[in-house]
This record gives structure tokens, C-alpha cells and sequence, in this order.
């Protein structure tokens, strides 16, 4: 059997780690050793690994031994860029999901698991799929070949099928616009729009290419339209599950906006740990949630695409090390466990989330709309069958189709775009100029065939900004995503810059870091869904709303635009049924 990692996916972050160059650094066995005080270690099948690495946080309050020091770090470094290409991790230990209807494991529970047995499965967890109407079980073999268990469970009666499970995922940004007072979306000290940001200075122009500030034009009572909606800056009701390596709950733009808590990590050992708690040592899923969801209107930094939408937060990444800033590395522990991610799928369902994003992917789906990984293909089906809006990054592999979970049916898979301004990105793309920018497809992204099928809802995806920087120096902001990062991370190789002085409009300490990759296109969209939930809830459907969001997207010319970029301008004129739908805005 193949087990694979699922990871953030992120092409660079503005790290303060020292250069390494793609593909190089260590490249340990999965299931190494680490010790660290107060911690146990543990033998599995794929080697020693500590137990309180793969822990559920206790509390809000991290323990890392780190966070002194790199909140007094001042300066951006910046990890180079590179078009990831990910080796798979060795198995740890072999998994089959076997799935049921029900109603027939209900009637005859006993006999099944006496089946499974007699077969040599042992049972480690079960997952309901109440809106589907399937119970999977996941089984390990206790000797001999996976596939000869696997075609023991596959001829059993009542199996509706039998799957792997088990991958690692990888953790892969009106007629009177409306600037909320935050001071990165309305544009520091000589900015001007439409971009309200320079190549020189801090902003969020992945906010205003897509138009964001329009769209919130619709909750003023002037915005030159005749219609206002109080809900188009969004709306508390909304909640926006982020799955992903955890969220600083102590970040002044995540501390109002965090509503519900949960941790899901499973050990080399299959054993789970939960909790509800979910501090953040890694920052991307702080940085995620910022692009999502930071808080709107609070005069203190960013903006989030969702406006005031609230946050589920989730943590399905165990504690790192520091070969996890190899994109080489096979650790365990940079990776996190599909059954994680199919756990915090099912919480979210049961918490009756309304958009899901996922920036975090692993293998494509070999058969189309199908996810390699049994579990997790069953987890999101059942969310997409309880009509909840899932987005997920479509991966920075340079692929000719999204990562799953991207390329699951039923998913809104995002690629990126980026900027090109007269210096060099990452790309080498020289259509623009510092006057006139132009918007385009970065290489690294992945994308679907054929690459472009504008204004569809029958494209691979949609696109949304990423950034595209030519190198861990480049010294051009438009070339990254500008975003919040955590204040806890695991040590000075996952520090951003969390300094009083960093922000020039307050001393309160923001933590933020200049970050790049799909990772931030997938909530830059997850987040606009939400936006318009909160105007018009009969786009709670992930098929209205990839609907919706390809139908009103901008033709930014790129042959693998998918249906194009989002523009959430154009979408909130649609729900709101703005009869003088904007024009399509080809470029900044």
C-alpha cells in the first residue's frame, strides 16, 4: 500500500531560516527520533518518533521554548522560491477504509465486525457520513498482504467498498468603493488605488484585484447602486471551518474571530490524539485564516475576504522540526494524516459550517473527481452532500491538474495568480509594467485541462492571487502576499515579524510575514464564498456557487485561467440582484 502526506501548500513564506536550496536539506526516515523534555518516544512500524509531537495542544497557550526570541525578531528573511515537486513519505502502517451503507451495519453490526475478524483486520476507528448515509471503518491488516485483505473485505456482504487510507497531506492569498479602516486594505502613505499598494510598501492587493472593496460598497447607504445590503462586510452567522496546521487564538486578528476550537493528530501508531485547543507552530494556517478571515473594521491591520464571517478552526498538523523547512523531507512530522483531515471534515459537518477551505494537498485523482484516499474522499462527500461550500488549493507542484483534495468532485479547486511589474518574479513573466501590472497564472501553480474554459462552471477551477516572487530576496511586495502570521511558533525557523514598531499605525503587535503560493488563493476564495452567504444564503451549495463565482469571474487572458479570477465585486452584484452587473476588470 501507498501512503502519502498531505501538506500546506505555500511556494515560500518570509521566514527567518537560513537559504536552502529546493530539493536539498536532510531527508529522514519517517518515524525518526527526537527528544525533548518532558516527552516520551515510541515504536512504530516506520520507526521511533516522539509522542508529544504528535499531541493535541491542552490550552491556548503554546509551549515552545522559542517564542521570546522570535517575537524579538525585526527583519524579513525570506525562504527561497521554488515549483515543489514532494516525495512521497514511506508507509507507516498500511490502512484500508472499508465503507458500509447504515442501515445494513446497523442491522448486523456483530456479524461484520466478526467478519473483519476472522479475516485479520483490526479495527481502528469508525466515521459516520450521516448526510450520505455510509459508515466507513478503517482496518489495518494483523499479518500478511493488505491486498488479500483487501479482497477478503471487498467480497463481504453489506461492503458497499473498500479503499486506502491513511495518505499524508501536504500543508500547501461598487460605484463608491468601501476601504474598511484596517490599514493594509485602505492603503498606507502614498498608495492610491486601484491596488492601494506598491512594490516598496506593506498592502493588499490580492484584495483589490478581485475587487473586495466593492463588494463591501453594498453595506453603505451611498454606494451609488440604489441597493445596500447591512450584510455585504459579512456576517457573524457565517463560520468558515479552517482545517490546517492551527490557529493563533491570540492574535489580535484572529482573537474575536475564532468561534469553535479543534485539534485532530494521529501518531506513526494510528493512535489519535483530540483536543479542543489548536495553537499554531507552524503559521500557515494563521496566515490561511488571515486571507479568510482576519478582523474586518478593526483599524489594526488586514482585512479578511469574508469580511466579519466567524471562524471554525482546526489543527490537523503535528508539533514540527526543523526538516520540515525542507520541501524534500519525508517527516511525519510535516505532514498531516488524512484521517486527521477526515476528522475535522466530519466535526466541521457536524458544526454545520458553511464554507470549508482546505489549503493542503497531496496526489492527484487518478480517476477523475475521485480522491485517492478512501476516507477522505468519503469525508467530503458527505460535506458537499450537506451542501457546504469546499475549497481547496489546487497545489504548487507546476501540475497539469489539482492535488487532491482539489480534484475531489464537488470541490472548488483554486490555482493562483500573481503580478508581473517590470522586476522579476518567479515566473519570468515581463507583460507588465511598475505603471501598468499585469495579472497572470504563476508556472508553479497547478491547473486543469484544458486550462482554460472562462466563465464555465464546467472549468477545472478558478484562480485567485497567490503571489509569484522571483527569490527569497525579492524586495518587491507585489510580488508577494502580504498577510498575519502566528506568535507562537515552533522556533526562529517558523518566525515571522512580531515587532511593536513593525506596523506603523499602532505598537500593538501584529505578527505578520510576506508569503506565496495556493495556499492563499484557496481562502482569498473560500473567504468571498462566505461573503456571499452572508447577502444571499441560497448560494449555501457548492454547485450554486462555483456557479455563481466562475459565471461573474474576470478573463484575465491567461491560457490556464480555469474559469477565470475571482472578482468579488462581480458575485456580490449577482446575489444581491444588482441589475448593473460591474464589467469584467481584465487587469489592476
Amino acid at each position: 500500500m501507498k501512503t502519502m502526506k498531505r501538506a500546506a501548500l505555500l511556494v515560500s513564506a518570509a521566514l527567518t531560516v537560513s537559504a536552502c536550496s529546493h530539493g536539498g536539506g536532510t531527508t529522514p526516515t519517517v518515524g525518526h527520533t527526537t527528544t525533548s523534555p518532558g516527552s516520551t518516544s515510541s515504536s512504530s512500524p516506520g520507526g521511533t518518533f516522539t509522542e508529544s509531537d504528535f499531541t493535541c495542544p491542552t490550552s491556548d497557550t503554546a509551549s515552545s521554548t522559542a517564542r521570546a526570541s522570535s517575537l524579538a525578531i525585526a527583519s524579513l528573511g525570506r525562504r527561497p522560491v521554488a515549483e515543489r515537486t514532494r516525495s512521497n513519505a514511506a508507509p507507516v502502517t498500511p490502512l484500508l477504509a472499508v465503507t458500509y451503507d447504515a442501515a445494513s451495519l446497523a442491522r448486523s453490526r456483530a456479524q461484520i465486525e466478526a467478519r473483519e475478524a476472522n479475516l485479520g483486520a483490526t479495527f481502528v476507528r469508525e466515521y459516520t457520513f450521516a448526510h450520505t448515509g455510509k459508515i466507513t471503518r478503517v482496518v489495518r491488516p494483523a499479518s500478511g498482504s493488505i491486498a488479500t485483505l483487501e479482497g477478503a473485505l471487498r467480497a463481504m456482504p453489506d461492503v458497499v467498498s473498500v479503499g486506502e487510507t491513511g495518505y499524508r497531506r501536504h500543508a500547501l492569498s461598487v460605484n463608491a468603493p468601501f476601504l474598511t479602516n484596517d490599514p493594509y486594505f485602505k492603503g498606507l502613505s502614498g498608495t492610491s488605488q486601484p491596488l492601494y499598494q506598491k512594490a516598496t510598501t506593506e498592502g493588499q492587493w490580492d484584495m483589490h484585484v478581485t475587487r473586495l472593496e466593492d463588494a463591501f460598497a453594498y453595506s453603505q447607504a451611498d454606494n451609488g447602486s440604489g441597493i445596500v445590503s447591512g450584510n455585504a462586510l459579512g456576517s457573524s452567522g457565517i463560520k468558515i471551518a479552517i482545517i490546517d496546521s492551527g490557529e493563533d487564538p491570540t492574535h489580535p486578528e484572529l482573537s474575536t474571530k475564532i468561534a469553535y476550537q479543534k485539534c485532530f493528530i494521529t501518531n506513526p501508531d494510528n493512535a489519535q490524539s483530540t483536543s479542543d485547543f489548536e495553537t499554531d507552530p507552524v503559521g500557515h494556517g494563521t496566515s490561511v485564516s488571515g486571507v479568510a478571515a482576519a478582523d474586518s473594521g478593526n483599524a489594526f491591520g488586514f482585512s479578511g475576504s469574508s469580511g466579519l464571517a466567524l471562524i471554525d478552526a482546526y489543527r490537523v498538523f503535528p508539533t514540527p522540526d526543523d526538516n520540515c523547512t525542507s520541501d524534500s523531507t519525508t517527516d511525519a512530522q510535516c505532514t498531516a494524516d488524512s484521517q486527521d483531515i477526515s476528522s475535522a471534515i466530519e466535526d466541521a459537518v457536524s458544526q454545520q459550517v458553511n464554507v470549508i477551505n482546505l489549503s493542503l494537498g497531496g496526489d492527484s485523482c487518478a480517476t477523475t473527481g475521485v480522491d485517492p484516499d478512501a476516507t477522505e474522499g468519503a469525508a467530503i462527500a458527505d460535506a458537499i452532500a450537506a451542501n457546504i461550500v469546499v475549497v481547496a488549493a489546487a497545489g504548487n507542484d507546476s501540475g497539469e491538474s489539482p492535488e487532491a483534495p482539489a480534484c475531489d468532485s464537488g470541490v472548488i479547486a483554486v490555482g493562483a495568480t500573481a503580478l508581473s511589474d517590470g522586476t522579476t518574479n518567479g515566473t519570468g513573466n515581463t507583460t507588465g509594467s511598475s505603471g501598468s501590472p499585469r495579472e497572470y497564472v504563476p508556472s508553479y501553480s497547478n491547473v486543469g485541462s484544458p486550462g482554460a474554459n472562462v466563465n464555465s462552471e464546467n472549468a477545472w477551477g478558478i484562480v485567485a492571487p497567490g503571489g509569484d516572487p522571483g527569490s527569497d530576496t525579492d524586495a518587491d511586495d507585489l510580488h508577494w502576499i502580504d498577510n498575519i502570521w502566528t506568535s507562537t511558533p515552533f522556533d526562529d525557523n517558523f518566525a515571522g515579524t512580531c515587532t511593536a514598531d513593525d506596523l506603523p499605525t499602532t505598537t500593538t503587535i501584529d505578527c505578520r510575514t510576506l508569503i506565496a503560493g495556493t495556499s492563499l488563493s484557496s481562502p482569498n476564495v473560500a473567504g468571498i464564498a462566505a461573503l456571499v452567504l452572508a447577502a444571499n444564503s441560497t448560494y449555501q451549495s457548492p454547485t450554486k456557487m462555483k456557479q455563481l463565482l466562475c459565471e461573474t469571474a474576470d478573463d484575465i487572458g491567461d491560457a490556464n485561467e480555469g474559469c477565470g479570477r475571482v472578482d468579488a465585486y462581480r458575485a456580490m452584484a449577482v446575489a444581491l440582484n444588482d441589475p448593473n452587473e460591474p464589467s469584467q476588470r481584465k487587469t489592476p
